[in-house]
């Protein structure tokens, strides 16, 4: 009887540690999947208020040029289909004076405040080309 009960235990342990071990190797992340989350990462620093030289120069600065610039490239692709779909281009040929463009400026400059990238002189250049507004403040 006293057998069967070292036994049992030594079974339940047994039982125990592999699924421990078992659970413990699946939580592990691979490098290749923090790059796919890089974007991710970016963008709940840029909703928490985190500027883009605090994300760079901080949080991101072990990530390497080339990932970082595939990131920027992504929320300047994601900043400019956001402008399209919101009208812009209507808001813009629609303004009748000096104020009506100060609102779709400021429509912009919120839109590029949000994700984070308010340095970023290839997307402010981008949509100089794309709806011809120049960003001169923000």
């Amino acid at each position: 009887m006293k057998r069967k009960s070292i036994a049992l235990h030594l079974v339940m342990a047994f039982l125990m540690l592999f699924l421990f071990t078992d659970q413990v190797s699946y939580s592990q992340t691979d490098k290749k999947e923090r790059k796919e989350n890089l974007y991710t990462v970016w963008m709940k620093l840029a909703i928490l208020g985190k500027n883009q030289a605090e994300i760079e120069s901080y949080f991101l600065r072990k990530i390497g040029s080339e990932d970082l610039e595939l990131v920027k490239g992504r929320i300047r692709n994601t900043v400019l289909d956001n402008l399209k779909r919101s009208g812009l281009e209507s808001r813009i040929m629609a303004s009748y004076d000096l104020d009506d463009l100060n609102v779709v400026i400021d429509r912009v400059l919120t839109e590029i405040r949000y994700v984070g990238l308010e340095h970023d002189q290839d997307l402010r250049q981008t949509i100089k080309e794309e709806f011809g507004i120049t960003l001169e403040r923000l």
